[in-house]
């Protein structure tokens, strides 16, 4: 996210010597790793071409702090799935201060636990430590029964915090020892991870003493580790580039700047100059790029810069500031995943067609698009309790249809299992298997036999009256427990 600064960087580069593997993943060849760094020495050479990235904050967190305080594994996986399927490799993921120091053995685990899941799904992780963007922590924030406020309607980024907050950053001697720990209790336990693309120290660094100091020894405590991963830190305008390996910046003015290939932009897209098919254009055979962000959800980075405390938009807004997608997979736009993925491999994604409607008998129709699941909870909470807002589908009275076909890999018996609020129908080749009265308490369950790659036909349809909009649909069968259920490749021709 940029605040707009009139300070230029200055200084020089420094960097470490790397070599560059084939995957991108980068290693320090011969290199003494308990030797002090010194900038007179560095270099660094590599091609980020391949990166194709967006920043991960989950869709039901309101910040940073929320995402690991009250992690989520299953929603977690389910976004990460997402991001693969719309063809993106690396996700950018804030880490904060104050949650180190308020459970520091459950974040480690957890971090380890995300990686886990992203590499499963073949993406790659880079992790920022500090941020000076936006609000204070609250005081309480490291209180073992702390409360995260809700988003304030019409307010880009409302509950954003900064990481160290100023408490920190006015005592930094008192706080310096549990700093250094924080960054290198985090890199010692991923010392030469190929999972992790590189790390971020700090996001967006000011040119202010505090900052810079904090910036510098960040850089230095990294290295201290001997991690054979490089970092960086947002440079051009802002102060990262002489504490950088590799230089990175931010892109949000129109398509003002362009990188070389062992340069990175690590921020990008907003839809009042740049959208996400013209970011793919813009940066294709220069370098890579991390877009902000994957999911619509509760940051309320949907709403624009302006749209603040002093000046919050009234009514939903009928275009994303950011974001690619909503929390139960669609995209703003189809054509955002197309750009992302290219027209041939959108073509073969598993993907279901979703009619949206805004009423509960499929008369009117809002939106059609794509998603990779049928499996959402959505909480009722205004803007983020409909499925698409934007699209003006209202949080109660409307309804969804999704089609898509199967491939069940081997002959015998599937369970298909139903799970929501509303009333819920699914018609396998045209014949009704589960219809599902609205207020269920748990799952809907059918059993049905069918035949090794023989294509089977899925409809389903979704009413909902009010209150939370979930949905899950989910099989079994002969080889495999209970999942997801997903379409066959290419199910959207």
């Amino acid at each position: 996210m940029q605040i707009k600064s009139t300070l230029q960087t200055g200084g020089r580069r420094l960097a470490i010597t790397l070599a560059v593997l084939a995957a991108g993943i980068l290693a320090v060849p011969g290199s003494d790793a308990q030797a002090a760094v010194t900038p007179a020495s560095l270099s660094y050479h590599a091609d980020w071409r391949w990166v194709r990235g967006a920043v991960f904050v989950p869709t039901k967190a309101v910040n940073e702090a929320q995402e690991w305080d009250e992690y989520d594994p299953a929603g977690n996986d389910r976004e990460l799935y997402y991001a693969s399927v719309y063809g993106i490799n690396c996700v950018r993921v804030y880490l904060h201060f104050d949650i180190y120091l308020k459970k520091k053995d459950a974040l480690l685990a957890e971090i380890e636990d995300f990686l886990t899941r992203a590499n499963k799904y073949g993406i790659k992780t880079e992790f920022v430590f500090f941020d000076d963007c936006w609000n204070q922590p609250d005081a309480d924030i490291l209180s073992p029964d702390y409360h995260y406020p809700a988003p304030i309607f019409g307010v880009h980024n409302s509950r954003w915090i900064v990481s160290p907050g100023e408490n920190v950053r006015q005592h930094y001697a008192d706080y310096q020892g549990r700093l250094k720990s924080y960054v290198q209790d985090i890199v010692n336990a991923h010392k030469s991870d190929p999972r992790i693309a590189f790390w971020e120290t700090y996001n967006e660094p000011n040119h202010s003493a505090e900052t810079v100091r904090l910036l510098q020894d960040a850089y230095h405590w990294v290295h201290e580790t001997g991690t054979t991963i490089p970092l960086t830190a947002t440079g051009r305008e802002f102060a990262g580039e002489p504490y950088s390996d590799f230089k990175s910046w931010h892109e949000y003015g129109d398509y003002k700047y362009t990188g070389a290939t062992e340069e990175l932009n690590t921020e990008c897209m907003n839809r009042q100059g740049q959208t996400i098919p013209g970011i793919v254009q813009h940066f294709r055979d220069q370098t890579g790029f991390i877009f902000w962000e994957l999911g619509i959800g509760r940051d309320n980075c949907r709403f624009a810069w302006e749209e603040n405390r002093d000046h919050p938009r009234t009514e939903e807004t009928p275009k994303p500031f950011h974001g690619m997608i909503y929390p139960d997979g669609h995209p703003w736009s189809i054509a955002d995943a197309q750009a992302m993925l290219g027209a041939e491999a959108f073509a073969k994604a598993p993907l279901f067609k979703v009619e949206y409607y805004k009423d509960v008998t499929f008369t009117k129709l809002a939106k059609q698009s794509v998603t990779p699941l049928i499996d959402f909870d959505l909480g009722t909470e205004r803007g983020t309790g409909s499925p698409d807002a934007s699209a003006g589908v209202p949080e109660d009275n409307f309804s969804i249809r999704w089609t898509g076909t199967l491939l069940p890999p081997a002959k015998g018996a599937y369970t298909f299992y139903v799970a929501g609020d509303g009333r819920t129908q699914l018609w396998l080749n045209d014949k009704l298997v589960i219809a599902q009265t609205a207020g269920g308490a748990g799952d809907d369950v059918q059993k049905i036999k069918l035949s090794a790659g023989k294509p089977v036909s899925v409809r389903v349809e979704y009413s909902h009256a009010s209150g939370n909009p979930r949905l899950n649909l989910a099989w079994s069968g002969p080889s495999f427990a209970k999942k997801n259920l997903t379409p066959v490749a290419g199910s959207t021709k």
